[in-house]
């Protein structure tokens, strides 16, 4: 597979610059943040221009960037468009050789991913204030193949303090220990009793656990209500009838999947059945249509293979098989 990686601009340093009788001040700088921009008193400046002499800060907002991504002088400050990304750090593959991230998921502020290449669970560094680089992973455990022989890990999600999981090798889902990285079956159905042996993200609204199908194209709810962990635990219940496919807007390849507040975003590969066109949704919780959000193409950063997405409060973390790296995604 063949990866790029996008190279960071150096650090910004606090100036005071007088613009349009305006003073723009520098915001403290992020180490491996992207992109850089003019702020004022921590907040950017939109269509502030970028000139000789003045220096750039890099944490006021990760959803503003310089003109054409490049921090060059004479380019000016825009807020990036609905649906695009910008990427978090420098990390390549994770710093774990990881280049197949599938899903993410949160459980406080900690960021988790599902690796396919190594077949573990791993947490993402986004604290700027620390010393490892942002992006940058750390492997859960010593698990091999989350103590299950799951080989093909591809939806993680959380409610309180769990963390789900859902795989294309065995078809079924299990708890995750967040100390261990072992995995735990719930249920004993296959397929998921719904025929469904290619399932992708999961999320949670509350302590309602959706997923997504890729055979089927559909949104599903999977039922975690048993208290032995047995019995119907992960038997999947459509949310839409069978009228509606492919979310209803032609996408053949869904990946992510995260919720803020009620909200379900989705991502997906290939919009109207065309590949690649890299996309982010809106996915309705009640008929599972979904509606593409902005008119953003590969997120703005050539990021094809969109695999994972999870929210921490209002920010939207995506990670891409394009890339093997962490972005966030601008969603309203």
């Amino acid at each position: 597979m063949l990866n790029w990686r996008t190279r960071l601009g150096t650090l910004g340093v606090a100036l005071v610059v007088l613009v349009a009788l305006v003073v723009l001040v520098a915001c403290p700088a992020t180490p491996g943040a992207n992109p850089r921009y003019l702020c004022e008193n921590g907040t950017p400046v939109e269509g502030t221009t970028d000139t000789a002499g003045q220096t750039r800060c890099a944490s006021c907002n990760l959803l503003y960037r310089l003109d054409g991504t490049t921090d060059v002088v004479g380019r000016s400050c825009q807020q990036v468009a609905l649906g695009e990304a910008t990427r978090i750090g420098n990390a390549i593959d994770f710093g774990v050789n990881e280049n197949t991230p599938t899903d993410l998921a949160a459980i406080g502020t900690t960021l988790y991913m599902l690796g396919l290449q190594t077949q573990a669970l791993y947490t993402l560094n986004i604290d700027p204030t620390d010393s490892t680089p942002d992006g940058m992973a750390i492997q859960v455990g010593r698990a091999t193949r989350f103590g299950v022989n799951e080989n093909l890990p591809s939806g993680l999600a959380a409610i309180g303090n769990t963390l789900y999981m859902v795989g294309r090798g065995i078809e079924a889902l299990h708890r995750l220990n967040t100390i261990t990285g072992v995995a735990t079956r719930m249920g004993m159905v296959t397929d998921f009793g719904v025929g469904e042996d290619a399932p992708a993200g999961l999320a949670a609204i509350g302590n309602t656990l959706y997923m997504v199908g890729v055979d089927t194209g559909a949104l599903y709810t999977l039922n975690i209500s048993a208290a032995d962990g047995t019995s119907d635990d992960g038997t999947a219940t459509r949310v839409s009838d069978t009228s509606i496919s492919q979310f209803d807007v032609g996408e053949t390849q869904p990946t992510g999947l995260a919720a803020i507040g009620s909200t379900l975003y989705l991502t997906g590969s290939a919009y109207m059945g065309s590949s690649p066109d890299a996309v982010l949704y809106t996915l309705n919780i009640d008929d599972g249509k979904a509606s593409r959000v902005g008119l953003a193409d590969t997120f703005g950063v050539v990021e094809r293979n969109p695999e994972g997405l999870a929210a921490i409060g209002n920010t939207l973390y995506m990670v891409g098989e394009a890339q093997d790296a962490l972005f966030v995604v601008r969603y309203q």
